[in-house]
């Protein structure tokens, strides 16, 4: 606890510091030493950028994961996440479920993110095609969305039948569904 007390101080010196007259103010370097000092002694988390000039906290990065998820509307790729972000890909997958915990609408597939959002669109789009075509078929969406034929099944389809997709599933082959109002 001496140590946390200890880098709060040092915190609350540094500030100060760097509020006061351009005389007393640290230099990059000093900052840097600072920096370094604190995460050779374990005392700072921190994670460096793909170049090396930025820094973020393990905190940070979960934020800023599901932030390019949101705004890359709901489904990412994890190795661009990574570009994205500017950090390893190794850091990504390090903190993969950080980002999934007690998140039930994000999901992990195939290194991608996906989320709730995500889904709601396409099962809205399957919904519109099947009303279009009469019936659809899970392995053509596939190569329609480039998901898994499972995940499109049981996670967009078959979650959303009656609800957003308005159509009925095959009894004898689970994976086409034809376009009706399910009733009873």
């Amino acid at each position: 606890m001496a140590d946390w007390e200890e880098v709060k101080r040092l915190a609350a010196d540094f500030q100060k510091v760097q509020l006061s007259s351009t005389a007393q103010r640290l230099s990059e370097r000093n900052c840097i030493e600072i920096i370094s000092w604190l995460i050779e002694r374990k005392m700072l988390d921190l994670i460096f950028t793909t170049d090396g000039k930025e820094y973020l906290t393990p905190a940070q990065l979960v934020n800023d994961i599901r932030g390019e998820l949101y705004d890359s509307g709901g489904r990412i790729n994890l190795v661009e996440l990574a570009k994205l972000i500017g950090v390893d890909l190794a850091h990504i997958n390090a903190h993969i479920n950080e980002v999934l915990k007690g998140h039930k609408d994000i999901q992990s597939v195939l290194g991608q993110l996906i989320d709730s959002s995500y889904i709601t669109r396409i099962a809205g789009e399957i919904n519109e095609k099947l009303s279009q075509q009469g019936q659809i078929n899970v392995s053509d969406l596939t190569l329609q969305y480039d998901l898994p034929a499972d995940f499109l099944q049981q996670q967009v389809l078959e979650k959303n039948l009656g609800k957003l997709i308005f159509g009925k599933q095959d009894q004898n082959d689970p994976r086409i569904f034809f376009y009706g109002i399910i009733c009873c």
